[in-house]
Formats: structure tokens, C-alpha cells, sequence
């Protein structure tokens, strides 16, 4: 499970609840929105105002009839200064700076791709034959900025082959898929940032994590030779986020039935609130943290502030097992009390931080020899400390691939913590 994110930061650190999902109005991948609904309390998605009859899967009709968490947010043609038109204003300015050198490397025609269209057969919807094209309804791009792109040959409709062989232009747009992946995250930075939203992806975190998208670092994502942009803010507060549930659910959703998830998801509803509150608090230190430019420094702030702000919830956790007559071992509490230390571990690889607390391997191993012993004082241990809200994922929906899952997450971590 991995979530590509830029989140938006309210004036007193706190994270909003609410996730907007982009490039796409469908979710494509059934097993990242599972573990999406289990961190953010409601799912967005933006929907062009010139489609209300939108069908959607068995499992989103689920999830909204069942727990009200999908929003959609409608795009306004005629909404003016809005997000369609931010959007339109950034992009024209990348144009007016780099559109000959986009042209070789995107240029519908120019490349010889052929705009046929093809049915998709999950869902009957309309997509592009050729891979290298991907679609953007018409609703998500003003017409101004479609034309401009069209004239300059990085824009085609869709054709349709009528019965007796003739074309037919149809209403939607492609662009080559690199391009419109851009656009659509750009468009969807305008709309979070309007919104206070986080924004969320399930596709490369290249495209996803920008805090606040400028013309450089727009030509940094589709041109080899412009120098890749730094970072506008790092998150570090949601990796680390993002990372401690990983320890938590199972390594592979798609095997949960949805009905499991819905259950945890009201079940848990009020230790999820209290664990996103606790991350929050924990969010203007790690951004902070993120910033420091020494990697010893960094490792040193790092090192303080797990003993300051994790310690001391150990210690007390560690006194309540000792009531219910349970071994009060750090490092169990640590790794099975405490899940987030081991996504701190995993984030200091992404910062390039020494680990600090114990490695993955050996923190997941802890966390599912541990799980058995808490047995009869597990459910107040949950409901006292904030992060129960972990233990509690692991009862409802069992954690047999917790190993393999720390140090997938190690991995990613080490390995996509930069955009390239």
C-alpha cells in the first residue's frame, strides 16, 4: 500500500481530514482506496460539473452508502478565479516558456500517435487505443487552454470509426499521458489548496507531491535537461503517517473484503480521529525537522524528539501493562504499542537519517510475536493511547504480511523519497 501525497497544512500544523484523489474520477486501484479509507476519515474526487449521472464500482457505492466517505467536488466552467482557471494560468505561462521544447517529446502528432479510441472494458468508458495517450473530460480543462494546446499540436480529440470506415471526432481530449498527468495534478493542487484538502495519487509520487506547483518545477517533471526542482515543502509528518499503517494492515487489500473494511472503518471511527489529532501534533516538529540541512543534525533532532515525544508515552504504556500483569518491555512497547517508531526508522532512510530506533526487519518481527501477549489488556491499552487505533486495524482486519510490509515500506522509502 503506498500513497503518493501533498498535504495542505492548516496555520496550526494540523493535516486536513479530508484526501482529494487525482488524476481520476474512477479509482482505479480497489486495494489503494481500501487502505485509504482506513487513514482518512473521507475520500474527494473532482467531478466536472457537466457529468451527474457518474457510475461507479460495487465497492465506492459500498463505501459511500456505508460510511458517507467519498465528496465530490465539482469543477465549475464559469467559476471564475477558481481552480479550472488557476490552472489554466500556470499552464499558459509553462506554454509560453517551454512549448518548443515540449513539442519533440509530446506532440501528438508529431509522434504519430493516433488518437483512436478504444472501449474499456471494465467499465465501457472511453480511453485512448495508444498507451501513450491519456484522456482529460472536458469539464477538468477550459476550452481557452484546450484550444492553445490543440493549435500547438500537443492536443487531439478522440476519434471514433463510424461503420463505414469514416472518423468522427468525439467531446473528449488527449494529450500524451506524461502531459496530462501534469495538468491534472496541477488542477488538482489548485482545487485542495482552494479547499484545504491533502492530495492523493496512486500513481508515481513524482507527479504527486509538490507542495504548490511553479513553472519550474512543472519543467522539471517532463524536461530531462531542465535541473529537477527541490521539494516546495516536504511532508515528512504523512510518510511517516503513511508508514506507521503499513505496519497495520495486511500487505495485500485486495484480499479484505470490502465489508471488513467498513466494519473496522465504524468499529474504529473514534481511535482513527484521536490517531490523526496525535500525528497532527507531531507535524510542525518533523516539518521542521525536514528542513535542518546537516544529516548528523538532522539524525540528532530526530534521535530527541522520539525519546521526547514517543518516550514518554512508552514509559506510560509500559505502567499500564504492568497493572494488567504483562511484561512492560520497551522495545515491545516500542514496536507493538507504538507502531510509528518504526515508520520513523523508515523515514530517516528517506531524510537520509541514520535509523534510530530498531531496524524493520526486526521491528516487524517484534510487532507479530508481540501481538499474541497483550491479549485481555489490548482493548485499553487501544482506547488509552492514541495510537491504538494501529492495534486496533490489526485485530479487525489481521496482520500476517506485517514483515513483508515493513520492509517493502523501508524500501520505498529509501528509494522514492526524491523526485527523479
Amino acid at each position: 500500500m503506498v500513497f503518493a501525497i501533498r498535504a495542505s497544512l492548516f496555520d496550526n500544523g494540523a493535516v486536513s481530514d479530508i484526501a482529494l484523489y487525482h488524476p481520476y474520477v474512477d479509482f482505479r486501484d480497489e486495494a489503494w482506496l481500501k487502505g485509504a479509507v482506513l487513514y482518512w476519515p473521507k475520500i474527494a474526487r473532482m467531478l466536472p460539473d457537466t457529468i451527474w449521472n457518474w457510475s461507479d464500482s460495487d465497492l465506492v457505492r459500498q463505501l459511500r452508502d456505508e460510511l458517507d466517505c467519498i465528496v465530490d467536488v465539482r469543477l465549475r466552467q464559469r467559476d471564475y478565479g477558481g481552480p479550472l482557471e488557476r490552472a489554466e494560468q500556470l499552464f499558459f505561462r509553462f506554454l509560453d516558456l517551454h512549448e518548443e521544447e515540449l513539442l519533440p517529446r509530446y506532440g501528438v502528432r508529431r509522434l504519430g500517435i493516433d488518437p483512436i479510441v478504444r472501449d474499456r472494458a471494465d467499465t465501457g468508458r472511453l480511453a485512448p487505443r495508444d498507451p501513450r495517450l491519456a484522456p482529460v473530460m472536458p469539464g477538468k480543462m477550459l476550452w481557452s487552454l484546450a484550444d492553445r494546446l490543440a493549435d500547438s499540436g500537443l492536443l487531439v480529440r478522440l476519434e471514433d470509426v463510424r461503420a463505414d470506415g469514416r472518423r468522427e471526432s468525439l467531446r473528449h481530449l488527449c494529450l500524451h499521458r506524461d502531459l496530462a498527468t501534469l495538468y491534472l495534478a496541477v488542477l488538482a493542487d489548485a482545487v485542495a489548496s482552494e479547499n484545504r484538502m491533502a492530495m492523493v495519487t496512486d500513481l508515481p509520487v513524482t507527479l504527486a507531491t509538490s507542495g504548490g506547483w511553479t513553472t519550474d518545477s512543472m519543467a522539471a517533471v517532463l524536461l530531462d535537461d531542465v535541473e529537477p526542482a527541490a521539494f516546495a515543502r516536504p511532508e515528512p509528518a504523512q510518510a511517516f503517517a503513511v508508514l506507521a499503517l503499513a505496519v497495520a494492515v495486511p500487505k495485500d487489500l485486495r484480499d479484505v473484503p470490502i465489508r471488513r473494511i467498513i466494519k473496522a472503518r465504524r468499529k474504529l471511527q473514534p481511535q482513527l480521529l484521536a490517531y490523526r489529532a496525535y500525528l497532527d501534533s507531531l507535524a510542525p516538529a518533523l516539518a521542521e525537522l525536514s528542513a535542518v540541512p546537516d544529516p548528523a543534525v538532522r539524525a540528532a533532532h530526530l534521535e530527541v524528539m522520539v525519546e521526547r515525544e514517543i518516550g514518554g508515552r512508552i514509559d506510560a504504556t509500559a505502567r499500564q501493562l504492568s497493572k494488567l500483569g504483562l511484561e512492560p518491555v520497551r522495545a515491545l512497547l516500542t514496536t507493538q504499542a507504538l507502531v510509528p517508531p518504526a515508520a520513523l526508522a523508515a523515514l530517516g532512510s528517506a531524510l537520509d537519517l541514520p535509523p534510530v530506533v530498531t531496524g524493520s526487519g526486526a521491528v516487524a518481527a517484534t510487532v507479530v510475536s508481540a501481538t499474541a501477549t497483550m491479549m485481555g489488556g489490548r482493548e485499553q491499552l487501544r482506547e488509552a493511547h492514541p495510537t491504538g487505533y494501529l492495534l486496533g486495524l490489526r485485530r479487525e482486519l489481521g496482520a500476517s504480511h506485517a514483515v513483508a510490509a515493513v520492509r517493502a515500506a523501508y524500501r520505498r522509502a529509501a528509494g522514492t523519497g526524491r523526485r527523479g
